[in-house]
């Protein structure tokens, strides 16, 4: 039988071998939080910047129809409106 010693050391780990010194120390759980929170800001940053782009396009494009739109009114205002001259007698 194992003495009591020999029975705290595992099979995997012989009493000679070297433990592995650990790495160096990892960010602060502070730290990672501010990261965590950085990249969120820096996300939505940039979907906020795509849908103004997206925005900005649709508003030129509503504004040239609304011009194209005005214009056409105004061609059939002209087209159903008698002239002027013609109503007035001088």
């Amino acid at each position: 039988m194992q003495s009591g010693e020999d029975a705290m050391l595992s099979p995997t780990t012989p009493a000679n071998t070297p433990m592995p010194r650990p790495g160096p120390a990892g960010p602060q759980p502070h730290e990672l939080r501010n990261r965590t929170k950085a990249a969120k800001l820096r996300a939505k940053a940039a979907k906020a910047r795509m849908k103004a782009s997206r925005m900005k396009e649709r508003a030129h494009s509503l504004n040239e129809k609304a011009g194209q739109w005005e214009q056409r009114a105004n061609q059939l205002d002209g087209a159903f409106t008698p002239s002027p001259h013609s109503t007035e007698s001088g």
